[in-house]
């Protein structure tokens, strides 16, 4: 009887050890395959961020290069070099020289869109004023100028379509928002007179950014200001929003 029960109390023992290494081990694999899925996904990652830093030094070497030289002045092996790339490496990014212009408005569409979204978004959501708005463009507008190179990516749209298209993808979505200030200034505008006050603050806006190149703006803040007031008075719209009631 007593070796019956030893035999048990053995058997048991034997049973919970073979149980709790089987389970240690199924942990030990679960545990394996999440690292390597981990490191699976940290390869692919840091594989396409390799794969992005040279197109990235690419851009950035060109946007100083052209801006510098002129995009035609600019050679490959000059941009090779500024960007530290191989001029092979150059061609197996890009199909040529004109799709380094095509990125370098790519970029810019898409930060002046999310820079314009959200602008709007303040206007329409938070209740910011259309007056700070205006503001906003117009500073935004002279601190990123990007100087001698829009002149270069303008004077390139006349004479290369792809340029042309991306470059009429940004001012359609600048022109849109630009659309949408005005009615919320002037819901009773007609549509005649809606076009023209867009007309009217897209060349205001877009003058301040080629304005830099004559003369650098000394004080932005009071520019803009000032470039507020004279839309919101050319919109028919007191200079400065009412204050809120107390």
């Amino acid at each position: 009887m007593f070796l019956d029960a030893a035999w048990t109390t053995i058997s048991a023992t034997l049973t919970y050890r073979n149980e709790g290494s089987f389970r240690y081990a199924a942990l030990q694999q679960v545990g394996y395959e999440n690292k390597q899925n981990i490191w699976r996904g940290r390869l692919k990652m840091a594989k396409k961020s390799q794969e992005q830093l040279p197109r990235q030094r690419i851009i950035k070497a060109a946007r100083k290069l052209f801006d510098a030289k002129g995009f035609h002045a600019t050679t490959t092996a000059e941009l090779a070099t500024e960007a530290a790339v191989s001029i092979g490496q150059i061609y197996r990014l890009f199909e040529n020289k004109d799709d380094v212009i095509i990125a370098l408005v790519e970029e810019n569409t898409q930060a002046r869109i999310a820079k314009m979204h959200a602008i709007f978004s303040a206007v329409e959501q938070d209740g910011h004023s259309v007056f700070e708005a205006i503001k906003a463009i117009a500073k935004d507008s002279i601190i990123k100028s990007d100087g001698g190179l829009s002149f270069e990516i303008l004077a390139e749209a006349c004479r290369n379509a792809s340029v042309a298209d991306r470059l009429n993808a940004l001012v359609v979505c600048y022109r849109d928002g630009v659309r949408r200030l005005a009615a919320l200034t002037r819901p009773d505008a007609t549509a005649g007179e809606l076009e023209a006050y867009v007309e009217i603050m897209m060349a205001c806006f877009f003058g301040l950014g080629h304005r830099t190149l004559i003369a650098p703006a000394s004080d932005v803040d009071k520019i803009s200001h000032e470039t507020a007031c004279l839309l919101m008075r050319a919109l028919g719209a007191p200079d400065q929003p009412a204050p809120p009631p107390s």
